[in-house]
Formats: C-alpha cells, structure tokens, sequence
C-alpha cells in the first residue's frame, strides 16, 4: 500500500477503545476503562426465542472475570424487545441473576445505530470486518487491542467451544 493510501485508511478508522455508550441507569461507559480486557458485546431483546442465552452470558462473566467484560445492548431492532430500560435491567436480574453491563434500549442496525453496533458494522470504521448483527443475541469478541476477533450468530450458545476458544486465546 502507498502511504498515500494508508493515511487515508487511518483517517476513518475508529479505536474501539474511543468509543462510549450509557447503560441502563443513564450513566456513560467508556470503553477506554476496558482496556487490556477482551470484551464481548451482544444485543439481546427479551422477548427472543433466545433469551436463554442470558444464563450462558453470566456464566461467561463469571468464569471470565478477570479477564471479559459483557455487555449486552437491548434492541428492538428485530421486533423483540418492548420493555422499557428499568423492566429489561429487572427482567435480566431477577431471572438471571444477571450482573454484566446492560446499555440503554437502542437499534443495532439500519437507521440511528448506537455508536458500538455502528463501529461494529463498518470495516472502513473498525478495521477489521463488517459485522451487522443478523438477529437477536448476535455475539462480537473484541480483543484487548480493540479488534474484532469472533463474530457468533444467535444460533451459537455463548458457551459454545467455539465462543470459549476464542475468548480463550491469547490476542
């Protein structure tokens, strides 16, 4: 590549790490405080035929701890999701015992994207791929680097040998 060209390429792309979004109780997250952790980001809707997997994403977080942080990002995006942030925060709680990162309610896909599924979705932003999530409980392994390392469908458990392989590794 020219330099020419690699300046240009560096000009759109995104760090991970520079990104933000407010969770649940309305409070901005950084993803800079994740840094030197890998990180997987799902969107989940409570009313999906895959909300099991919620009990899979907290064992992750507790297996993991030390080294993944979870966060999940409710969305409507594909007509699943019409509790409000404070009965999603609820629901995951107290049927799940849940204690990952919950966003605010926001799409995930096609118009108003939030700034983390926008950067996912864009190889001229993040990098590395576009990774548009296809459906309720899409899963997204980020490095410690900031990169995107695995991209799961919904149809994978997030304790899939895969899944766990990937977060595994060493990057």
């Amino acid at each position: 590549m020219t330099t020419t060209l690699i300046k240009f390429i560096a000009t759109y792309l995104v760090s991970f790490h520079s990104l933000s979004f407010k969770d649940v109780n309305n409070v901005t997250i950084n993803m800079s405080s994740f840094t030197n952790k890998k990180v997987m980001i799902v969107n989940i809707a409570t009313n999906s035929n895959k909300i099991g997997q919620l009990a899979g994403l907290q064992q992750l977080k507790n297996q993991y701890n030390d080294s993944l942080v979870v966060i999940v990002f409710p969305s409507n995006s594909f007509g699943n999701e019409n509790r409000t942030n404070a009965q999603i925060k609820l629901f995951c709680q107290t049927n799940y015992n849940s204690n990952f990162i919950i966003a605010e309610k926001s799409n995930v896909i096609n118009n108003n994207t939030n700034a983390v599924f926008d950067w996912l979705s864009k190889k001229n932003k993040n990098g590395d791929m576009d990774a548009v999530a296809g459906g309720d409980f899409e899963k997204f392994i980020i490095g410690k680097d900031g990169s995107i390392y695995g991209v799961f469908s919904s149809k994978i458990s997030p304790t899939d040998p895969s899944v766990i392989a990937t977060i595994s590794s060493t990057f």
